[in-house]
């Protein structure tokens, strides 16, 4: 295991920071001495080959795996170790690679069961139906459709969430992830299973959220999409960065070609 890098606080309008994190699972080393900034407001794609440890990052980043070594920064603390739920009561949000919605609740409910660390009243007021539980549920109710609009499924409210086509459960998580207000939001493959017409939907819809003060990070292998929306590409193989740069910098970096891409991308 390597020894931990000098760590410091994030600098102002850093989002996200991280410094030599490093994880291995047995003889497995699944991502090593990754160090990177995301600033505020900044749409970042992190691509790689299968295998490469993007996901197993963003268990380290959202508090499902601890690392063995290197620190992460985030909201201005050191949130290195702690478990999920604080992480997503700061403000750090993701999605899944697979859909993880509750198929026989409806759309609405899919959104308001997200906000329930932002809820007040107890178990008893809910239980008896007293004033405040009832207004707190029609602010609930609210807010789902706000961030059911925001993804375009707000006519979508009463349906069951498994009855959706693919696309729209893409974009429900997606509301559903918006409904516990974050500031970094992580994105795991959102455009996997959609079509072009829904993937450019997609594209749209991230601009919006950047536009909204969120933090984009998504893990992508959808090139298209990657090179049209990034404003910063990272690049991971074997667990290591292996380019980092603008989609220009990155689409052209021989490293890039030979370990993922393959050609440069058109």
């Amino acid at each position: 295991m390597p020894a931990e890098e000098a760590m410091s606080p994030l600098h102002e309008g850093v989002a996200l920071q991280t410094s030599g994190l490093y994880k291995a699972f047995g003889g497995l080393t699944a991502v090593k001495n990754i160090s990177f900034a995301v600033y505020e407001g900044e749409i970042r794609a992190i691509i790689g080959p299968n295998g490469a440890g993007k996901t197993t990052l963003y268990d380290l980043l959202t508090g499902i795996y601890k690392p063995d070594a290197g620190r992460i920064f985030f909201a201005g603390k050191d949130i290195t170790g702690l478990p999920s739920h604080r992480i997503t009561a700061m403000g750090m949000a993701r999605t899944f690679q697979t859909v993880r919605l509750f198929p026989h609740m409806s759309v609405m409910e899919n959104v308001m069961v997200a906000m329930h660390h932002r809820t007040h009243c107890g178990f008893l007021s809910c239980a008896l139906a007293l004033p405040p539980s009832r207004r707190e549920e029609a602010w609930m109710r609210e807010e789902a459709h706000r961030f059911l609009h925001i993804v375009g499924l707000e006519m979508q409210g009463e349906s069951l969430a498994g009855n959706l086509p693919f696309g729209q459960q893409r974009l429900l998580e997606l509301a559903r992830a918006l409904a516990t207000q974050p500031k970094v939001l992580l994105l795991d493959e959102p455009a996997a299973g959609l079509n072009a017409y829904e993937t450019r939907e997609l594209g749209d819809i991230i601009y919006r959220l950047r536009d909204m003060g969120i933090t984009v990070i998504l893990v992508e292998h959808d090139m298209g999409l990657v090179m049209r929306i990034s404003e910063k590409v990272m690049v991971l193989d074997y667990g290591e960065i292996i380019s980092e740069g603008t989609p220009e910098e990155v689409r052209s970096d021989p490293r890039v070609i030979e370990a993922y891409l393959g050609s440069v991308v058109d």
